[in-house]
Order: C-alpha cells, then structure tokens, then sequence
C-alpha cells in the first residue's frame, strides 16, 4: 500500500452552481441521426418487478423476461430503458445482468453482489420486442424500477436531447450551506428539495446526476420530481456493511426542481453531469441516445493494468461518432478503499467520484462521461482492478483532445502493518528472521502464549502477553493499513469462534481495512497440557475461517494458507508441527511479506524477490 488508510468518502468539489455552460458540440446540428437514435422521454418512476412479492416470468435458467412497453408510461416503440435494478438478500457472490430480450447474454455486468447485501445501480438498457431478459448469477431477490425511456427519432428534435456539462456540485450534506434548496441538518434523513440550478432551462425533462449516499446507515435514496408523489421506487442503497454507495441516475424534474427522500441517516452528495432538452430548445440530431447491447470495453483482470493508487489510465471507450459514453464502471479486488474518478482526457482530474470502494468485493456504478478523440480517463486513489461496460452512446461528437501521457507505476512500499502473533510465528523473532519482513512498515508483535481473548498463558520468556484483541485497541485508530493474525493456536475450541468475532470487531473498531488471518498447521503432534492431540482442533479452527470468509459478513477479510503452503515442508518446523526451525522461520517471514506484496499488487519486496506476475507485481507465493 502506498498510503495509509484511504477513506472511502466523496471529494470534496468546489460548489459551480452558477450560470453552468454546457460542454456539448456547440453547432446545433441537423444532420440525418445515427441508426437507432433516440430522444429522452420522462416518467414517473415505477416499480416494474419485485420478486419478493411475485416471481416474473421465468424464460430461461435464473433469467427473468421482464415486459416493459406499455408499461409504467413506456410508450409502445420503447427503443431502451433508464432502469434502477436492485438486489436484496442474495444467497451468495454474484452478479446481475440486463439485456434485450431473446437475445444472447453477453459478457457484462450491471450489479455485483455478496452474500446479504442490498446493493441498487442504474441500467440503460435496449428493449427488444418490448421487453428485455434479467440474469442472476446466484438465487436473490430482485426490484425493478422504470426511471425514464429513450423512443427512436427519424430526424432533428427539440425535446429530449443530453446537453452534458463539466460535473458540477450542486448538493453536499455535509455542508448544508452549500447548496441551494431545503435546508437539511449535516447529517440527517427525509427530503432534500433541489431547484433546478441556473443554466438548467426551466422546461428541461430531466436531469442526469450521481447520487452519492455517503456513511449512511442502511436504507434507501428515492428520486422524483418536485411536488409529484413520492413513488415505490429507489435508486441507491447502503446496508450495515457497505455505508457508502452511488450512481448516475436519470430522472425526471419539475419546473420547482427535483427530490430526493432518503430513508437512511448519513449524508447525501449530488453532482450534475447534464440535463435533458425540453421543447423550447432548437431542434438538433446531437444529444441523442444510440443504445447498445452490453459490450465489455475494459476488463484490467485480462490486460494486466489495474489502477494503482494514485493512477490514471486513459483508455479508447468509443468512436468519434459519441459525444457522451454510457458506462457501468466495476472496481473488484481492491487492494485498499478508495474510489475511482473517470472524466474527460485531456482534463484535470474531477473533483468527485464515480465508484467508491471499501474492500475486495465488487463495487459497481453507471456513469455518463464526456468522450473525447483522446478517450476517457480513468483516476484513482486506492488500488483496483477496473472492468468496463459500454451500454449505448449520445450523438455529438468527439471532443478535441490530447491525452496527458499515462502515469501508473506499480507500488514498491507497503503501509502500516500490524503483526499480532503466538508462539509459533513468534518463531520468527527468535530465530533472527525479522529483517526478513520487509514491503512494508511491520510492527511485530510475536509473544509466546499469546490467546485471542480472555487471559493468556504464561510464555517460555516468563510473562503473560497482552491478547490478541488488547493489542488490536492499543494502536491509535487509523493508523494500521493492515491487520495480520498469526494466534489462536493456545485457546480453547470452545472458544475459537467467539475470539475470532473479537478480534474482527475490535479491528474494526479502530478502522484497520484489511484483515489477513494465518490458517493453522493441521499435521501436528502438538497436545494441550492435558496430553490431547491438537490436530483436530487447528483444523477445526481452519473450518470456521473458511466459513466466516465464505460468509461475507467480514468482506475486510482474507485468508492466508500457511497451512496449505507449508504442509509439504516438514523440515520447517519442529517435531511438534507448529514451532519453527530457523529455515522455517525465514521461509515463514519471507511468506508473510510476499503475500502482503501481492495483495497490494506491488512488487515483491527487494531484499527477498519472488515470482511476479505479467502486470509487474509480486505473485501470492505458492
């Protein structure tokens, strides 16, 4: 890790709501639209499907065919939808794909979900014979919301073009007095009633803005016009796990503006990315909509380019033909939290974000992005791997630019790392192995005896150690950019599960992101002081680590498999199975520090080396 301890909250912009200039092609053009254009067409926000009240119809394998034209407002010619698709208790990791109906499901993702998460993005989708198909990797729940439609257009149109500007504040909790509108306490819940902000036309029909729930307990956002009755409908969710969460939502306004009910406390950050034209605008064919079946545009997992912290990549998303790219931008396997930024090459970085993401999990976000004849650039603080869905594009054009040279080296140094231990990786320190934990900045704490909770024995260098969940609490909150847990081989079995429990929530409580937890040494010949064999015991212990990761109630959590790597290395410990030699001792430092390296996706430490893998850093040893 190059930084300690990102938080995963949003940027903070300077406020731009004044006069707001649009960034579009500038000519109003009135030449022949692009094959499948089509013009914005507002509607209430409706709820389209929720299975946990009926189960839709079944078309194929976990695919649901859900029929929209004539539906909700949508009119019958519905060339694609706006959808806000919502995912409540799934039974495990999995992801959620739309699509037109009847065709081929393709290689894209709209929502990534685990395990008891409640998890919303937003969806542009092609309809097809006025429908489109719904895919769910694992058994969940599932809501639908209809939140606007795009109709075909045969020639230039006044109403219902994106005029898109520069991304723009126009609403921060956090700051009440930074924005205009119903004034609402820094953190809070209920309605927060924006106008439409100076620039914005008055007959405009709709609004394209990211809404960013920020540290909020678990509830929902709903999105409607001013003065219109709130609907049964939301367009982002937070849960007790994942606090911060956002997307680009396209809704509809009034002529008093737009609201937004949030029925969660926590805060609330809203930007303008554009709005759409009402029919006092000049008839043009720019700004419209050519909806796209899901096409993957970026996947860093097969090119071997994720963002490290503090990147930027710029990458090609669309022709010169687009003016404005729809895209669902996923961050998986982050090295740290933080959050991703995509604008405009050739530009300053924006001061907000498109993703925010906490932990290896997926996190994902629809966004409308400037395209320029550079392409897109993509920022980041915190590492991540990026994968790209392009959904359709809006007519225009292609900005003019010259892309700034790419800037992602892959990190050499770690951060702050707390090394809680027992007697057998205490092993390192008394066989003058600890120069050997390098990366990174260790503070190792290995003591002999040491337990997770309650009180530890007595150690063979005469005292009683602090336990596990003491030493986690004595570090000053915010300091420790990873937790490594290498005890648990001195407590009791009847009492594994609850220590573990411990020492996850007293992590968490002084806000350390990343947990790596050692696996225990299953072929042993250690006994407890009442002579019993141990094995059964360690491998137990193994079993509850496997299961509480499996769980996703602790996504900050990652498994190390000392057992696995050492198993075929007898020679590295002595005749008890648990205790290091001095060859096992280095080999067990130099393990530890490889696979933080990996994990943070720099490269190996100098002074040990190790396999690297194609993108430049340090493989997961073994």
């Amino acid at each position: 890790m190059s930084r300690c301890v990102h938080r995963p909250l949003i940027v903070a912009a300077a406020l731009l709501i004044g006069s707001i200039a649009a960034v579009g092609s500038g000519a109003t053009s009135n030449a022949a639209p692009a094959a499948g254009a089509s013009a914005y067409t507002p509607n209430q926000p409706c709820r389209l499907l929720d299975t946990r009240e009926e189960p839709g119809r079944t078309v194929a394998p976990k695919t649901l065919r859900i029929d929209i034209a004539g539906r909700c407002g949508a009119p019958a010619d519905v060339s694609a939808a706006v959808l806000t698709l919502t995912v409540t208790r799934p039974t495990g990791p999995g992801h959620l794909t739309v699509y037109p109906a009847g065709t081929e499901r393709p290689t894209a993702s709209n929502v990534n979900y685990t395990a008891g998460r409640t998890t919303a993005n937003t969806a542009i989708v092609v309809v097809r014979n006025g429908a489109v198909d719904l895919y769910v990797h694992t058994d969940t729940e599932v809501s639908v919301d209809l939140d606007g439609t795009f109709r075909p257009v045969t020639g230039a149109v006044s109403a219902g073009r994106l005029e898109s500007v520069a991304p723009t504040r126009i609403a921060d909790t956090r700051d009440p007095t930074s924005f205009e509108g119903s004034r609402v306490t820094t953190r809070g819940s209920g309605d927060l009633l924006l106008p439409l902000p100076d620039g914005v036309p008055a007959d405009a029909t709709g609004v394209a803005i990211s809404v960013v729930s920020v540290n909020s307990a678990p509830g929902h956002i709903t999105v409607h016009p001013a003065g219109t009755p709130r609907p049964n409908a939301s367009v982002v969710n937070t849960d007790a796990y994942v606090r911060t969460r956002g997307t680009t939502v396209l809704a509809p306004v009034s002529d008093d503006g737009i609201v937004l009910h949030r029925v969660s406390e926590g805060d609330l950050v809203v930007d303008l990315w554009g709005w759409f034209t009402g029919p006092s605008a000049p008839a043009s064919t720019d700004g419209l909509f050519v909806p796209e079946s899901p096409t993957r545009v970026w996947d860093s997992r097969t090119t071997n380019d994720p963002l490290h912290d503090g990147g930027a990549l710029t990458k090609t998303m669309a022709t010169d033909d687009a003016a404005v790219v729809a895209l669902n931008v996923t961050a998986v396997g982050a090295t740290e939290p933080g959050h991703l930024t995509v604008g405009r090459a050739g530009s300053t970085r924006p001061a907000t974000s498109t993703v925010n993401f906490q932990w290896s999990e997926p996190a994902a976000a629809a966004t409308l992005v400037r395209n320029t004849t550079a392409g897109v650039t993509f920022w980041a603080q915190g590492g991540t791997h990026v994968v790209v869905d392009r959904f359709g594009w809006f007519t225009g054009g292609a900005a003019p630019a010259s892309a700034a040279a790419d800037r992602n080296p892959v990190p050499t140094t770690g951060g702050r790392v707390l090394f809680v231990a027992d007697s057998s990786f205490a092993g390192i320190r008394w066989n003058g192995a600890l120069p050997l934990l390098q990366g990174a900045d260790f503070d190792a704490r290995l003591e002999s005896c040491r337990r997770l909770i309650g009180s530890s024995c007595f150690g063979r260098e005469g005292y009683r150690p602090y336990n596990a969940v003491t030493e986690v609490l004595s570090v000053t909150p915010g300091s420790v950019d990873v937790l490594v847990v290498g005890t648990g081989y001195n407590d009791f079995a009847s009492r594994f599960h609850e220590g573990f429990v411990s020492v996850m929530e007293a992590a968490r409580r002084v806000g350390i992101p990343r947990v790596v937890w050692i696996t225990y040494r299953e072929s042993v010949g250690y006994t407890s002081p009442a002579g019993a064999s141990n094995a059964a015991t360690y491998a137990a212990n193994n079993a509850i680590l496997r299961s509480e990761w499996a769980s996703a109630r602790w996504p900050e959590l990652t498994l190390l498999d000392w057992n696995a790597y050492s198993a075929g290395h007898p020679d590295w410990v002595t005749s008890d199975g648990v205790h290091f030699t001095v060859a096992g001792a280095r080999e067990a430092a130099m393990y530890v520090s490889r696979a933080l390296a990996s994990y943070d996706r720099r490269t190996c430490p100098s002074g040990i080396g190790g396999a690297t893998e194609r993108g430049g850093w340090c493989a997961l040893p073994g």
